[in-house]
Parts: structure tokens; sequence; C-alpha cells
């Protein structure tokens, strides 16, 4: 077996696939509290229908910012269960200590526009002024546009750690980098996009898809890989001396 080919020891824990499923409960929200489109999510939406849409849907928006204000923290713990297991792989590295940071910031922008949003139906169910309810919308509209590149950083980061430890597949460890560089562009020409609308807006979307979608592969195909390596050993021991990026 040539040197390059040897894999480092896995340690894996069952951290890494917990965060995953509690972080992945959000589709409860998603497709059961029919809180409507809170942020509206979509330039074109006049101000009548945004202010509509939050006295409408009121009680189902504030569920919805009590759900995810709990649920979102999982993709924290999913990056801290990534980063325990290189540790403990023996790969010390600052990339997986930046990703934790870099998700960490993604969960509280993400919490915080929907608390926002939450804010915003609250007003408009109280009889306050549509003014008023639209500016709300827009806060947390630009504060979900901008979890894009905290979020992209965080899988890109993760995913290098998990090439230069030596202890996932290539194919795993690239994905996520693409996923992430994708999530990086995402968040740089998201607020651009959002505001010019047209066919910029539509690439945006489009790359924000791929984004998304290789996320969700590459978190549960590695909390998978880490769940299955818990207690069990991995292919190759990589020397007790190797470090990572210090």
């Amino acid at each position: 077996m040539k040197p390059s080919d040897s894999r480092r020891l896995l340690i894996g824990n069952r951290w890494a696939l917990v965060g995953a499923i509690i972080y992945l409960l959000e589709w409860v929200a998603i497709l059961g509290f029919g809180a409507g489109n809170a942020p509206s999510g979509d330039p074109t939406t006049g101000a009548q229908a945004i202010a509509t849409e939050y006295k409408q849907h009121a009680l189902a928006i504030s569920l919805m910012a009590g759900w995810f204000s709990l649920v979102l923290l999982g993709r924290i713990l999913f990056v801290a269960g990534i980063r325990d297991a290189l540790r403990q792989s023996g790969f010390r590295t600052i990339l997986a200590d930046f990703a934790l940071l870099s998700m960490a910031v993604s969960v509280v922008l993400e919490i915080s526009a929907y608390t926002i949003a939450g804010g915003a139906a609250h007003a408009a169910a109280s009889g306050v002024g549509q003014t008023s309810v639209v500016a709300l919308d827009a806060v947390a509209n630009w504060l979900v546009l901008n979890i894009w590149a905290p979020l992209g950083a965080s899988v890109l980061s993760a995913a290098l750690a998990m090439l230069l430890a030596r202890a996932f597949p290539s194919w795993l460890c690239w994905l996520g980098m693409v996923a992430g560089v994708a999530g990086c562009a995402v968040g740089v020409i998201n607020g651009a996009a959002y505001h010019q609308g047209g066919a910029f807006y539509q690439v945006s979307n489009v790359l924000s898809a791929v984004a998304a979608i290789g996320f969700w592969l590459w978190m549960l195909i590695t909390a998978i890989l880490l769940f299955r390596a818990a207690g069990r050993p991995g292919r190759v021991p990589a020397p007790p001396a190797a470090e990572g990026i210090a």
C-alpha cells in the first residue's frame, strides 16, 4: 500500500449524527406549522402582501421562531462532532475550530432572523402599521441572506480539515468543499441579487440550491460515517507525531 493511500485511524462519535438529526427537524416547522412566507424572501412581494402574510400567520410564525431557536443548534453540535473526531483521531487543526465558530455565527444569524420575523408577526397582529411590519421583514430577510457566507465557510473549513486528516473518503471531503465554496459565493452575491432581482436573483437561487443540497448530503454521510466509526478502529493508523495545521 502506498503511503498516500493510507488512512488515519478514525475515532468516531455519535454526537455528529445527533446534531444532524436535530438540525433536520427544522422541516417539522417548514412543512408542518403553516407559517407562510416569513421572512417574505421574494423581492417582488408588495408591502400589503407582506403585512397580510404576517398578520394571517402570526401564531405559526411565532411557533416557528421558537422551534428554530432550538433545532438550529443541531448544526453547531454536528460540527462539534467533526472537531472532536478529528482531535480524538490525533489531528489537531485550527480549521476545525474555525469551522465550529463559523457555524455558530450562521446559527445566530438564522435564529435572529426568525426572531425578528416573530416580532413582525406580533406587531402585525397587534395592528401596528404596515410600514413597520415591512421594515422588520426587510431586516429579517437580510439576516437570512447573510447566513450563507459563514455557513459556507464552516463547511469548507471542516471538509478541508477532513481531507488533510486523511481519515475520510476523499470524495466526501471534496463534496463538502464544493458545497462550502458554493455557499460562500451565495453569501457574497445574495444581497445584491435580492436587491437587483431578475436573472441575477434566479442565478443566486440556483447556486443556493446547489450549496444546500451538497451541504445536506455531506452532513448526513459524514455523520453516519462518524456514527459507524464510534467504538471501532479505522483502516490504518497514522503515525502519532503527525499533526495538522496548528
